[in-house]
């Protein structure tokens, strides 16, 4: 989240509770705990606050932590590339195959 975005949200908790003023020095700590935070999953936190909390959110209400990249989805596409591949040479060499005893 930039200074900008969290400028804006500090208006609107700023404007949902007034009673409560933020001063610089916690705004200036809010802000290092939530400038990594993705501003839109923090905005929606705070829209959901205010519509049922008569009191102002704490940091950690606010605070989503990040998302790791992860490589889930490649590799399991790469698992199901190599299973069709393993799947169609084995129905290409069926005829090579021995026969089971059992046949």
């Amino acid at each position: 989240m930039t200074f900008h975005e969290f400028k804006e949200l500090m208006k609107v908790i700023q404007g949902a509770y007034p009673q409560r003023l933020l001063t610089h020095d916690r705004a200036k700590l809010w802000f290092q705990h939530l400038e990594n935070c993705d501003y839109h999953v923090v905005k929606k936190r705070v829209e959901a606050h205010i519509k049922v909390s008569p009191h102002m959110p704490t940091i950690s209400e606010l605070y989503e932590p990040p998302v790791e990249e992860t490589t889930i989805l490649e590799t399991m596409e790469a698992w199901e590339k190599e299973g069709a591949k393993r799947i169609e040479n084995e129905r290409r060499n069926e005829w090579t195959r021995p026969a089971p005893p059992w046949g």
